[in-house]
């Protein structure tokens, strides 16, 4: 085989942004033998790599335990770095190795049928993972990550190679170490992405890709290569801004924050229905699931049960594509420089709005609007959505009771407005932009009246929040 392997062009550096490719695999070999037997190398690894995740997700979690409990007993200050320093100088001489690599030592000796090029970056990936999300442990707002059958195999770049086999035939090369290596062919089907030509565009050095992952879902194999493309040059106006309300009659409603652009996305029918549908039937499976104890019945129906689960997901999935699709063209349209969402971590919390953020992966869908965002050059910020819905974009006046279904009417100006239309003005030309919960008004205010009730004389009788997000709600009173 004639192998053309890809490289990036020497002093490259232009603005670039990542993008995934998902690029179905299917294993080469002499002979059936062959194939088999790197089918079950790579069921093998697959199999131990989630268990090695939650090895070093706790192997982390154990030792940052243990470092704390020497502070707590020598009564060392976390700001004094001679000290720290000292107490990790401990730590490595123990053990023999640095607190981040004891768990890649760890999971060498409980796998040792890991490849060295999985164990190093599947370490350091969850190593990051774990040191971002340590302050909210701390804290309390999640508990410790837990990783599932089906986690992507992470694998060095240098251990991966893309050649042209000849006849338009794409390979992937993936070696395990030395003397082992495991041979596919890319399968691109109907390649509505144009994937074939990302692919060729990166064998003929236009375009560089990152470190891959590799993923066995549902007896199907995936490549998952992060391709470094430019981004598309778009004389944009910084100065404008574009709001986006999510809802639910529309999905989606967008407004400039200068000019009368504006656009309904996605209604109700579209997403609550199918939706609310999958759910009542996934709901009468796992009923019907209380009456079949054992045998073959209770398998089928827990396949069909797993089947709905994964068909709304994916429903959900390319709902939420479609909608950041049509709000990032609209930012395209009319030259926008930054789109504005509402930070809604958090408000799953309130009962008033419990029932649309469980139906609606906001999460997923703000996440989809930032990348293809940043594929135009476009920026995406977060703001307060402290009343947002219930201030008049007009004069910016605020009263209770000014909403009414999906008509908006101002108390002090009398402006009518559609209610979303309202919303999207106020998210476009607010000023108020937060990187996370707590530098949101609504949150600061019930820390502080946490606070208060907290700091009150003992023997006063006070009225204790149980849920800081649930206003209006009465609650048990008791003694400080």
């Amino acid at each position: 085989m004639k192998r053309k392997e890809c490289r990036l062009c020497a002093g490259e550096k232009a603005d670039v942004y990542i993008r995934t490719l998902k690029l179905k695999l299917s294993v080469v070999g002499e002979d059936k033998e062959e194939k088999n037997k790197s089918w079950r190398r790579i069921r093998q690894i697959s199999n131990d790599v989630w268990k090695a995740a939650n090895m070093i997700a706790s192997g982390q979690y154990l030792n940052d335990q243990l470092v704390r409990h020497i502070y707590a007993r020598r009564k060392i200050d976390p700001k004094d770095m001679s000290a720290i320093q000292q107490i990790e100088e401990e730590f490595k001489a123990f053990f023999g190795t640095k607190r981040q690599a004891t768990t890649e030592r760890d999971i060498k000796q409980a796998y040792p049928n890991l490849p060295s090029c999985v164990t190093n970056r599947l370490n350091s990936d969850i190593v990051r993972s774990y040191g971002k999300e340590k302050s909210e442990m701390l804290s309390g707002n999640r508990s410790l990550r837990s990783y599932r059958k089906g986690l992507p195999v992470p694998i060095h770049k240098s251990y991966v190679s893309l050649f042209n086999e000849g006849n338009g035939h794409h390979c992937v090369e993936w070696k395990l170490g030395r003397k082992e290596s495991i041979s596919f062919q890319v399968y691109y089907g109907k390649d509505k992405a144009n994937n074939r030509l990302t692919v060729d565009r990166i064998l003929k050095g236009a375009n560089d890709y990152s470190a891959p992952q590799l993923q066995l879902k549902d007896r199907n194999l995936f490549l998952l290569l992060p391709v470094k493309e430019p981004k598309i040059q778009i004389d944009l106006d910084p100065q404008l801004s574009l709001g986006a309300d999510l809802g639910l009659a529309p999905s989606v409603y967008v407004a400039l924050s200068k000019g009368k652009a504006r656009k309904k996305i996605g209604f109700k029918e579209d997403f609550l229905k199918v939706r609310t549908q999958m759910q009542s039937r996934r709901r009468r499976l796992q009923a019907s699931l209380k009456s079949a104890h054992s045998g073959k019945g209770r398998t089928k129906k827990l396949k069909a049960l797993e089947h709905i689960k994964k068909k709304e997901a994916n429903f959900a999935r390319s709902y939420n594509h479609f909608l950041s699709k049509e709000v990032v063209n609209f930012a395209v349209k009319h030259k926008t420089g930054v789109i504005k969402v509402e930070m809604l971590e958090g408000f799953g919390q309130d009962e008033r709005h419990a029932f649309v953020l469980r139906n609606w992966s906001y999460f997923e869908l703000q996440t989809m609007i930032e990348y293809k965002a940043k594929r135009a050059g476009i920026k995406v910020v977060k703001v307060d959505p402290y009343h947002t819905s219930q201030t008049c974009s007009a004069c910016g006046h605020y009263e209770e009771g000014q909403r009414s279904q999906r008509v908006f009417k101002c108390k002090s100006c009398g402006e009518t407005f559609d209610a979303d239309h309202n919303a999207a003005l106020n998210i476009a030309r607010s000023d108020k932009i937060v990187t996370k919960k707590e530098q949101c008004e609504f949150h600061m205010k019930q820390e502080n009246k946490l606070q208060r009730l907290v700091l009150q004389p003992k023997g006063e009788v006070i009225q204790a929040l149980t849920n800081p997000m649930r206003r209006g709600i009465p609650v048990a009173g008791g003694t400080c």
